[in-house]
């Protein structure tokens, strides 16, 4: 038995949508009927070939492209002859380069008066005022209770103050202080003489003692300087500063020694007990 074929029917809407997917090749990534259909082949069509409205025989820099070049008669020579005169119609004019102030507006900070107005030209005085004061008793009563004014005044004179010429009673306190602490001293000194001599026996030295000590200790000094002196004022080392401080304590030892031999002629040694 041979079977008829069979002919789908589709609506106009369902027709147009299939001939819409089959002319766009709708793809959607997912299986569709519609792509089984082969989609119509449209061949481009070929645009119409370019011809330039310019000719070929112009060089292109010769070319305008739409800007219009109108070379002015000056260009590059400067104005014709008699033409470089200013015009007589350009000139400055009274306050054509003025500013242009705004309007004026109602200050925000309006000024006090100080002083009343003027009086108008139409307005009168009050006439007829008269004032009961006597103007010449009070002119006297014035003068008489006013102060005088700056009248010149005498130098001070220092020399006239009292207690000029005396001792200030703080210097004479300070001086008796002073004497007071003299005094305690002196007899703290006398005390410890007189106890010392108590307990030690002094023996007085003889002029020939005197002056044998004197010249040995000139001599020793003599020595002493000399080699001082020669040993240079360069210290760059430890050594060299200790031994020179050394020699300057036993120089100035015996210069005190031969000054307090030389001092007095009675010279006391005293024995330790």
């Amino acid at each position: 038995v041979a079977l008829a074929p069979c002919r789908l029917r589709h609506s106009p809407a369902t027709r147009a949508t299939m001939a819409t997917f089959m002319s766009r090749g709708y793809d959607d990534g997912e299986e569709s009927i519609y792509k089984l259909i082969p989609a119509p082949q449209h061949a481009p069509e070929r645009p119409a070939r370019h011809f330039s409205k310019y000719p070929g025989e112009v060089h292109p820099g010769d070319l305008e492209f739409g800007v219009t070049k109108k070379k002015q008669a000056h260009a590059s020579f400067g104005l014709p002859n008699g033409m470089n005169a200013n015009s007589t119609q350009r000139f400055l004019k009274t306050r054509e380069k003025a500013p242009i102030l705004p309007e004026p507006t109602i200050p925000s900070n309006p000024k006090t008066k100080l002083k009343a107005d003027v009086p108008r030209r139409d307005e009168k005085p009050t006439m007829g005022l008269c004032s009961g004061k006597n103007f010449i008793t009070s002119n006297a009563v014035d003068a008489i209770m006013s102060k005088p004014g700056k009248t010149p005044q005498e130098e001070f004179q220092w020399t006239s103050r009292p207690g000029f010429g005396k001792v200030p009673v703080y210097l004479r306190r300070n001086k008796a202080l002073v004497a007071q602490e003299k005094n305690m001293f002196e007899s703290y000194v006398r005390m410890q003489t007189e106890q010392m001599s108590a307990n030690q026996a002094a023996s007085v030295l003889s002029d020939s003692e005197r002056s044998t000590l004197l010249h040995h200790l000139k001599k020793k000094w003599g020595s002493l300087n000399e080699a001082y002196q020669k040993g240079g004022l360069c210290v760059d080392s430890q050594p060299k500063k200790v031994r020179k401080e050394e020699m300057e304590r036993q120089l100035a030892e015996l210069e005190r020694d031969i000054k307090m031999l030389e001092r007095g002629e009675t010279v006391l040694i005293v024995d330790d007990c």
